[in-house]
C-alpha cells in the first residue's frame, strides 16, 4: 500500500505534487498529534502528594550522601542532577551542580595513557562517574548552565591551568563548553557571542580554546555577515599563534568545517584557515607512523577530512608540499562488547514483581514480593560484588525502578533494607525518578537471553 501511494504521487504534475505533498504532511502531523495525545492519556497520573514524595526522596538521597567518599558523592550527585525534569527542584539542583563542580576537582587527574575526553553515557542516559575527573567537571558545569550559564562560565574561568604537553585530549573546559555556550547563547542571543569569545580567549592562555564549541556563537551571528566574519577571524588569530596540540588543531578544523557549512565566512578566509591547519599539522607529521599514537593519528585524519571539505585549494596544495601528512592512517579498532552475565535471582525477582502487578495483588502481597526482590539486591551489594562500582548493574537498577513504579508510597521505607550507605542513597535516587516521573520498565535481560536456551548464571 505504501509503495502504491508513492508511485501515484510521483506520477502527479508539479502543482498536484505540491498539493499532495502538503496533504501528506498534514496527515503525518495529525497522526503525530494523535499519537502524542494517546501517549499522554496512557501515562500514569502523578498526584501532587506523589511528586512531593519524590522530591523528598531525592533530598533524603542527597543527605545520605554527605558522609560518603568523594568518588561516591560525585556519582550520587550526578545521578541526582538527572533525576526528574530540570525544572523540578531547580534551586536545589543549581546548588548541587555547583557543589559537584567543586567535588569533581578533588578526583585524581587522569594519568598518562588514560583518557577522560568524554563522559560515558550508558543505558540510562546518565554520565558514568568513572569516565573521569574532567567529565565530572564538565557535567557539573553543563547542568549548572541550565539554571545560570553566567555562573557556569565564571566557575570554568576559575579552573587551574591544565595545558598538557601532548595536547591530544580535551580538557574540562572544552568538554563543558559546547553545552555551556549553547545555554549562554539561549539566554543572551547574538550579543553574547563576544562575551563567549572573551572567555574562550582567557581559557586559551591556560588550557585550550574551545573552537568547535564556539560555532554556536558563529551561528547566531550568521545573519550579520561582517560580524560572523570578524568573530571567526578572532578565533583564527588565536589559532595562528601555534600553541595548540593536536586536539586543538583538529578542533579548529571542525570549527572551520561548521563555518563553511553554515556559509558564515568568505571563501578566502576558509582557504587561509585551511592553510593554517595544514601548516600546524606539518609540525606533527615527521615520521608520523613512528611518533604519533593511534589517537593522535585519528585527530590528524579528522582534521585533514575537514580541510578537504572546507578548503579544497589548501588541501590540494598540501598534498604537494607535505605528502607525509597524507600517509597517516587511522586504525579503526573494533571494541569488544562484553555482555554482562544474567543474575538468575535478580531476573526471577523482576519477573515476580511484574507478575504481581499484572495480577493486581493487594498491597500486602505486593509489599512482600518487593521485599524479597530487594533482599536479593542487598545481598548482591553487601557481598561486595562490585566494590569499585559507582553505578549499579542494569538488573538491580531495573528491579528498583519497577518496585518504585509498583509501590511509590512505600518504596522509600523498603529501601531502608539496603545496608551499604552508598547503594541505599543511589537506589533511593533511582526510585525518586520513578516516583516523580513514572515510566514503563523493561526487563533488561530479555535481549541478553534471546536465542539462548537458558540464561548463564553468575
Amino acid at each position: 500500500m505504501w509503495i502504491t501511494g508513492v508511485l501515484l504521487l510521483a506520477a502527479l504534475p508539479g502543482q498536484a505534487w505540491s498539493e499532495a505533498g502538503q496533504t501528506a504532511r498534514l496527515v503525518t502531523v495529525a497522526a503525530r498529534k494523535k499519537k502524542s495525545a494517546s501517549a499522554k492519556k496512557t501515562a500514569p497520573a502523578v498526584t501532587r502528594a506523589q511528586m512531593e514524595l519524590a522530591q523528598q526522596m531525592a533530598r533524603n538521597s542527597y543527605g545520605l550522601g554527605q558522609g560518603l567518599e568523594t568518588r561516591q558523592r560525585v556519582a550520587l550527585m550526578t545521578r541526582l542532577l538527572y533525576t526528574m525534569r530540570p525544572e523540578v527542584m531547580a534551586k536545589e539542583k543549581e546548588q548541587w551542580a555547583e557543589e559537584l563542580f567543586g567535588l569533581a576537582q578533588q578526583l585524581p587527574v587522569a594519568g598518562a595513557g588514560e583518557s577522560s575526553t568524554s563522559a560515558d553515557y550508558g543505558r540510562y542516559g546518565v554520565p558514568d562517574a568513572d569516565a573521569g575527573r574532567d567529565a565530572a567537571i564538565a557535567t557539573a558545569a553543563a547542568r549548572l548552565a541550565v539554571y545560570d550559564a553566567d555562573r557556569a562560565l565564571e566557575l570554568l574561568d576559575g579552573l587551574p591551568g591544565e595545558r598538557t604537553t601532548q595536547g591530544d585530549q580535551a580538557d574540562a573546559r572544552r568538554m563543558a563548553a559546547r553545552l555551556v555556550f549553547a545555554g549562554y547563547m539561549q539566554h543572551h542571543g547574538a550579543p553574547g557571542a563576544q562575551v563567549l569569545l572573551a572567555h574562550a580567549r582567557r581559557w586559551s592562555e591556560q588550557g585550550g580554546f574551545p573552537y568547535s564549541a564556539s560555532a554556536v556563537g558563529l551561528a547566531r551571528l550568521r545573519p550579520n555577515e561582517d560580524a560572523a566574519e570578524d568573530f571567526f577571524r578572532q578565533a583564527l588569530t588565536i589559532f595562528e599563534k601555534g600553541r595548540e596540540g593536536l586536539y586543538g588543531v583538529s578542533d579548529f578544523a571542525s570549527l572551520l568545517q561548521q563555518a563553511v557549512a553554515m556559509e558564515a565566512i568568505f571563501e578566502d578566509t576558509a582557504e587561509e584557515s585551511g592553510r593554517a591547519v595544514m601548516g600546524q599539522l606539518g609540525k606533527f607529521a615527521e615520521n608520523p607512523e613512528e611518533t604519533l599514537t593511534a589517537e593522535q593519528r585519528r585527530l590528524v585524519v579528522r582534521a585533514l577530512n575537514n580541510v578537504r571539505i572546507s578548503a579544497p585549494k589548501a588541501y590540494e596544495a598540501a598534498r604537494k608540499t607535505a605528502p607525509e601528512l597524507f600517509a597517516v592512517r587511522a586504525e579503526r579498532v573494533a571494541t569488544a562488547m562484553e555482555i554482562p552475565k544474567v543474575d538468575l535471582e535478580l531476573q526471577s525477582a523482576f519477573r515476580e514483581v511484574a507478575a504481581a502487578m499484572r495480577e493486581h495483588h493487594g498491597p500486602d502481597a505486593l509489599h512482600s514480593v518487593i521485599a524479597r526482590g530487594l533482599q536479593v539486591v542487598n545481598a548482591r551489594y553487601r557481598a561486595g560484588a562490585c566494590a569499585e562500582c559507582v553505578v549499579p548493574d542494569q538488573q538491580s537498577w531495573a528491579l528498583v525502578s519497577l518496585a518504585a513504579f509498583a509501590a511509590p508510597s512505600t518504596i522509600a521505607a523498603q529501601l531502608n533494607g539496603i545496608e551499604e550507605p552508598f547503594w541505599h542513597a543511589y537506589f533511593l535516587a533511582i526510585a525518586a525518578q520513578q516516583v516523580g516521573e513514572p515510566t514503563r520498565v523493561a526487563d533488561p535481560t530479555a535481549r541478553k537471553v534471546a536465542g539462548k536456551e537458558e540464561a548463564e548464571p553468575e
